[in-house]
């Protein structure tokens, strides 16, 4: 499959050539746009520049266009193939074979499928208003499950469903396969166009794909606290262990009335731990990293399908100061401090990965391997 770093790196080439396109190599807005790359606010778009919609006049439909409406559509660019999203389909649901039946269509669940779609002309595009670099349409045919009432005010879904669906966010099965398809949209920087419905202006959700920090490994090994430390401190010298609580002597003595057989001067048998990263020198903002080291109470399908023996989670997880890291809009001083942060992320959980011969899984729940998360 070809890896995140492969997909990044050919989505910033085809900017840089269509910005050099319309701009001029020599314009000197190009160093700024270059510094910044495609970074995708994962808000629904109706009118940005290269959102289909050109100038004022109105798209014409086309005969795909118009078959297409009703449904919601994952979309691919020419970096992905179809068998790039089934592999990942089959991460997420691996009692499904990563392929497509003889009618073209991967059947999700009993009420929802996909189809291998169409691909996608410069007209089709256009009158979808889907992004420019749009070539193929995945069809998704889900019921539409909604919920009564619309969301609260304080409520603010990472990638921008609120604001999709104002009426009633969805529920249900079409939760569950929206859920699935943005989380292969971020995986592989692409998007979805969610089907048309009255009142409703065009809706793209194009995810922010580096908003998604954390990793989680699991291993039937269990780590000691020191051994899991010195991984770490590789990439993070200045690691530590969270303090464990002590129990004062009432505590202590209460449990002895309780438990007439408790002997307070035996040693502790951890069932669980956390190492402390401080990121003060990337930033004030960054805040720490928390590895929590603790038998899983649930294991993802994926690993369930290739183990039967209890697992052990290593889930490597970012705190910002401000919890501001699955907010849209953010600044580039944060996008900034945020991929310092993944890179760093990224080297302590292929230490990990490796040092509890574990399998690693991203924050989206897709398979990752030490290979690529030091690229």
């Amino acid at each position: 499959m070809i890896t995140r770093r492969e997909l990044r790196l050919q989505r910033e080439a085809a900017e840089r050539a269509a910005r050099e396109q319309s701009t001029g190599a020599g314009s000197s807005a190009a160093p700024e746009a270059a510094a910044t790359g495609r970074r995708r606010t994962g808000m629904p778009s109706t009118g940005r520049p290269g959102y289909g919609g050109h100038g004022a006049s109105v798209p014409v439909e086309t005969p795909t266009s118009a078959d297409l409406r009703g449904f919601h559509l994952l979309l691919l660019d020419d970096g992905v193939e179809v068998s790039d999203v089934l592999a990942l389909i089959h991460n997420k649901l691996p009692d499904l074979p990563p392929r497509l039946d003889g009618h073209g269509q991967m059947r999700l669940s009993r009420h929802s499928r996909l189809s291998a779609g169409v691909a996608l002309e410069p007209a089709d595009a256009a009158a979808l208003e889907v992004p420019d670099w749009a070539r193929h349409a995945l069809v998704l045919d889900c019921p539409r499950d909604r919920q009564p009432v619309p969301p609260p005010e304080w409520f603010a879904d990472a990638d921008g469903l609120h604001k999709a669906f104002p009426a009633g966010m969805p529920e249900r099965e079409e939760e569950r396969m929206l859920s699935l398809m943005l989380s292969i949209a971020s995986r592989l920087h692409t998007g979805v166009r969610l089907a048309d419905e009255p009142d409703m202006s065009t809706r793209v959700i194009v995810p922010d794909p580096d908003a998604k920090v954390d990793l989680y490994i699991y291993s039937p090994y269990w780590l000691e606290p020191n051994v899991a430390l010195d991984f770490v401190r590789r990439h993070a010298p200045h690691a530590f262990q969270q303090a464990l609580p002590t129990p004062d002597e009432d505590v202590l003595a209460q449990v002895s009335i309780d438990d007439p057989l408790f002997d307070p001067s035996a040693p502790v048998i951890l069932d669980g731990y956390a190492l402390l990263v401080p990121l003060g020198e990337i930033s004030e903002a960054a805040g720490g990293l928390e590895i929590r080291v603790m038998e899983a109470e649930w294991v993802p399908p994926i690993i369930a399908a290739h183990s039967n023996s209890p697992q052990i989670e290593y889930h490597v997880h970012w705190m910002d100061t401000e919890s501001r890291r699955y907010m849209p809009g953010l600044g580039r001083r944060f996008r900034r401090m945020r991929g310092e942060v993944a890179r760093l992320t990224d080297a302590i959980g292929a230490e990990l990965l490796v040092g509890c011969d574990g399998v690693g899984l991203d924050e989206n729940g897709f398979l990752v391997t030490s290979r690529q998360l030091r690229e």
